[in-house]
């Protein structure tokens, strides 16, 4: 099986846009930020958990709680890794297995790794498998204090120039 993590430099460095690229159907696609939005909605469903646009997450109010929906996808997430730190790394690699062994998938594309404990966990539970690192660069990219960007950049086998960082290096240059 092959498995490769991508991580970027923040929000809309292009991680998905990788993944999706690299995939050849959405059953090759893991997130563990899917996985809360999938936890979310079951207990919430009147809301677009997967609506990934900044101005739609951040002014979009959860009634139930009063919590904008970034709040409550954040708060989630770090409410499992606060009991268990590899909580979620634990249920993706139960998903990847039950595909591997299962559905006879080979290969597993985990998009958007944010978390080092999370990387090594999952790396070190398929180390008899083959493994790629992709880290995307982008400047423009929105930072995300709260996650590992830099250090997991350091960990990736290689690192990907967004397209958008390059035509806009070329725009640059014909504007001089």
């Amino acid at each position: 099986m092959r498995i490769i993590f991508i991580s970027g430099d923040g929000h809309g460095a292009g991680k998905t846009y990788l993944s999706k690229k690299i995939a050849s159907g959405k059953h090759e696609l893991f997130s563990i930020a899917n996985m809360i939005r999938k936890d979310l909605l079951v207990k919430y469903p009147k809301y677009d958990w997967y609506n990934k646009n900044p101005r739609f997450k951040d002014s979009t109010i959860v009634k139930e709680t009063g919590k904008t929906v970034h709040q409550m996808l954040d708060e989630k997430g770090d409410e499992e890794k606060t009991k268990n730190k590899i909580y979620w790394a634990k249920q993706l690699v139960d998903l990847i297995v039950y595909n591997r062994d299962h559905l006879n998938l080979d290969l597993a594309i985990i998009d958007d790794i944010r978390y080092v404990d999370e990387y090594e966990f999952i790396k070190r539970t398929f180390q008899q498998e083959h493994i790629t690192h992709f880290h995307v660069i982008n400047p423009h990219a929105k930072p995300e204090p709260l996650y590992e960007n830099d250090q997991l950049k350091d960990l990736a086998d290689y690192h990907i120039i967004s397209r958008r960082v390059i035509n806009f290096k070329k725009d640059s240059k014909n504007n001089e």
